[in-house]
């Protein structure tokens, strides 16, 4: 496997201070790195066999003066050690790179992967590695593609819940979405369908067009249109909220466009997000009202200034069928039109989202543990029960119910009592009858579908949505 850094022979005199174990107290010594890279180098120098991994290195590098940084000894080898740099700075990395690419051998061999090039080449041809280091901006670039890899290798002992981590922090602390609000509440998750909804999310974010957010309540569409606002260029302006279920009649004007009295919310968001909660709920005629404003950007004034441009962004939510609406008439086309014109973005029911039920389920029980300074857990009973559970009221259910769980269970381990997620045992015998009636069933669809598609084993796997071997094996299952 090819190196993640460049490394060079060099002769550069290190000075070394180490806690030493066996009773020397600290040792300050003088050796020499015989090569180098950006996170380690190799130390020619016989370490005590007891001694603290972690030592303090003092390096002069020609032209940048002297550098002190922490090692961590990884590997003792004949001649010398292995050492591991940590939290080396920017601007020290910076000049030990100029120091680096000015020691590299002056043939055509990858410093990476140790191939050897007729001539100087862009990109190795067998890593893949570019090879153009004075380049001005070659070692950031470097760096990302190595950080890439990097992960990519330590990702594979992942459990779910540290990539759930891994992505919450990735989305709030780097990236900022939700970030001071605690909108990553009901983004925390790690399943296919919320993956996509993180996506869709840094997609849309800065491209200032009209975003449609749909899902059942509770699945956290407030909380998506949030963090679409802080993710975008209005960040810094007003994120102004309108429940469309809760206007009616004159009520709607006064609300979104004002009166002599009062400034309308459209005006108190210029610049910023507004949010319509559940469009779908609006009447046609306020329909129409809205689209108008969306059309020409203006609200009709309440002085002698007359009308008003008004620069505001979109974001709507439903949690009903528009595209059905429209057909029946309820709701405006050249309205949904607007509203869709990017691909809305639908946050998925919790019963859908496999192991996320189990993950928000512990966010939540951390959390609130936190804050009323207790350590509870989940029994294995609860565990079963919370991934058997529906969820019919979604992310907001198991906020209110893992909260009351932490309340108001006596002992420190939460039941499904707790929980309010009793579970009924259920017979052998009735798993057994299940067994059966699915086995009836796969029989019969199997025999359908054969009739259907005139005994074509193609068309059949494609009808059942399986393989032509699996086709083949339920044929061989049911002698059919």
């Amino acid at each position: 496997m090819p190196r993640l850094d460049v490394r060079c022979d060099v002769e550069l005199p290190v000075s070394l201070i180490i806690d030493n174990n066996g009773g020397k107290g600290v040792i300050e010594t003088e050796s020499k790195f015989t090569s180098l890279s950006l996170s380690g180098g190799f130390i020619n120098y016989d370490f005590p066999a007891a001694q603290n991994k972690i030592v303090s290195l003092k390096y002069d590098l020609p032209r940048h003066g002297e550098f002190e940084i922490l090692g961590e000894l990884l590997r003792f080898e004949k001649g010398g050690v292995a050492t591991r740099f940590f939290n080396i700075n920017r601007d020290a990395k910076l000049k030990l790179w100029d120091y680096i690419k000015d020691n590299l051998h002056a043939d055509f061999s990858c410093p990476y992967c140790g191939k050897e090039h007729s001539r100087q080449l862009r990109k190795c041809d067998r890593c893949g590695w570019g090879l153009n280091f004075h380049a001005q901006d070659y070692i950031f670039e470097h760096e990302k593609e190595a950080f890439i890899k990097r992960l990519d290798a330590k990702s594979k002992e992942f459990s779910i819940e540290d990539i759930c981590k891994v992505l919450n922090y990735v989305d709030v602390d780097i990236l900022g979405i939700g970030k001071n609000l605690e909108i990553n509440e009901e983004f925390v998750g790690s399943s296919k369908g919320m993956l996509n909804v993180f996506s869709m999310i840094r997609k849309v974010a800065s491209a200032d067009i009209p975003v449609l957010v749909t899902g059942e309540s509770g699945t956290g569409k407030g909380l998506t249109a949030i963090a679409i606002h802080e993710r975008s260029q209005r960040r810094n302006k007003a994120f102004v909220p309108i429940n469309c279920e809760a206007l009616s009649g004159s009520l709607f004007e006064a609300e979104l466009f004002g009166s002599e009295n009062k400034m309308g919310k459209l005006e108190y968001a210029d610049g910023g997000t507004v949010f319509l909660d559940e469009i779908g709920s609006l009447s046609i005629d306020h329909q129409e009202k809205f689209l108008k404003f969306l059309e020409d950007k203006t609200i009709e004034g309440f002085d002698a200034k007359g009308a008003k441009k008004i620069d505001v962004r979109l974001v709507a939510s439903t949690g009903s069928n528009l595209k059905q609406a429209v057909s029946k008439g309820k709701f405006r086309k050249d309205l949904f039109y607007k509203l869709d014109a990017f691909n809305n973005i639908h946050l998925p029911l919790v019963r859908e989202r496999d192991e996320d039920k189990l993950i928000l389920a512990r966010y939540f029980l951390n959390k609130f543990s936190r804050e009323m300074n207790l350590k509870k857990t989940f029994s294995n009973e609860a565990t079963d029960a919370l991934r058997s559970y529906e969820w019919p009221g979604n992310v907001r259910e198991i906020i209110n119910k893992v909260r009351r769980s932490v309340l108001m269970s006596i002992d420190m381990t939460i039941t499904p009592a707790d929980l309010d997620l009793d579970v009924p045992a259920v017979e052998i015998a009735a798993l057994q009858s299940l067994k059966e009636v699915r086995h009836s069933l796969e029989r019969q669809k199997l025999i359908e579908a054969m009739s259907y598609c005139n005994n074509n084993i193609s068309k059949v796997a494609r009808v059942l949505g399986i393989s032509r071997p699996s086709v083949y094996s339920l044929k061989k299952k049911y002698n059919i």
